[in-house]
């Protein structure tokens, strides 16, 4: 039986940083005897020079869990809002925590409304850009643009920024409503950690900061994080090959009869024009590989999310497909 390919979770296919086993080699042992520090200063100070902000404008936290109820719980009565398209994540959380929710509709092409107008001040829009579903990227005046007439709480999931281009970071002393949420999960290989950033102007983060999780992050986590964080090159190259990927399965699977949703992430969004995505995903099953599809009620409802991997590992998924269209025809 073959290997089961995973290509449903946009995880990073390349190996992390070696630095991360010279520096656990070199970890103390004997400090697990400790709790680790009330809140991780030296992974938060690595992380703001990564960003080149300070380190007032930046804390860690245990996952989107985390970050999502300590962004949430310091804007208390807030009414929430989710841009559609949205991660399945974000409607799992905000059940979890039994907070209730509206939505924001998606504009024709599948990419968030930004013109919606949402007049409350008591308000929390919650976004991701690339989004985490199409892959769809907002430029940095657009967002600005809503940011002058919005004055609720704007949070942007930047989990995928490393993939796209230019951050909304140099936004946040500027505007005191924006929020943003990073992850160098997918760039650094390290989703296993389950760390995110949170990052806003100095008051929003020490407001935050209140509500953050203590000792929520251990040692070997910082240790590790810390050492892929300075190992630029790696994360670099890593994330060069995915782009270098992405754009080369693009334009494979638009020979193929794909409509393929130009994606700025690790990821692409495809439909084909004349094969329902349901039996695709049954036949790609057959093949052992796992993508990811989306439910009847989803605008995406005619659409796969597929993980972009290896040169191999896609070669392998693309000759599947051409297998299943040519059995279709």
């Amino acid at each position: 039986m073959n290997k089961v390919i995973f290509l449903d979770k946009n995880e990073n296919p390349y190996k992390p940083s070696k630095n991360i086993i010279k520096e656990l080699e070199k970890f103390d042992v004997d400090s697990l005897r400790f709790f680790p520090e009330y809140s991780p200063e030296e992974l938060d100070e690595e992380m703001s020079k990564y960003l080149n902000i300070d380190t007032d404008n930046i804390i860690s936290v245990n996952g989107m869990y985390e970050a999502f109820a300590c962004i949430i719980n310091s804007f208390d009565k807030y009414k929430i809002y989710l841009e559609e398209p949205y991660r399945d994540l974000y409607t799992k959380i905000l059940e979890y925590y039994k907070m209730h929710y509206d939505v924001i509709e998606a504009k024709e092409d599948y990419n968030i409304n930004l013109k919606k107008n949402i007049r409350s001040k008591n308000s929390i829009i919650i976004t991701s850009n690339p989004n985490a579903e199409t892959g769809m990227f907002i430029n940095i005046k657009e967002i600005e643009e809503f940011l002058k007439h919005y004055e609720g709480i704007f949070v942007i999931d930047e989990s995928y920024i490393n993939f796209a281009g230019e951050s909304s970071i140099r936004l946040i002393n500027d505007y005191k409503n924006l929020i943003i949420i990073r992850s160098i999960a997918h760039s650094h290989s390290i989703s296993g950690l389950n760390i995110n950033f949170i990052i806003s102007n100095s008051e929003n983060i020490e407001n935050i900061s209140k509500l953050r999780q203590k000792y929520g992050i251990n040692k070997i986590s910082e240790t590790i994080a810390i050492a892929a964080i300075k190992d630029e090159g790696t994360a670099y190259k890593n994330t060069f090959d995915i782009i270098l990927e992405r754009n080369r399965l693009d334009t494979i699977l638009s020979k193929e009869g794909f409509i393929v949703v130009p994606s700025r992430a690790n990821f692409l969004l495809i439909k084909h024009v004349n094969i329902n995505a349901n039996v695709l995903y049954e036949e790609l099953i057959k093949r052992n590989i796992i993508v990811k599809k989306y439910d009847s009620e989803s605008i995406l409802s005619n659409f796969l999310r597929v993980t972009i991997s290896t040169h191999k590992i896609n070669n392998i998924f693309v000759n599947a497909l051409k297998e299943i269209i040519n059995n279709s025809i």
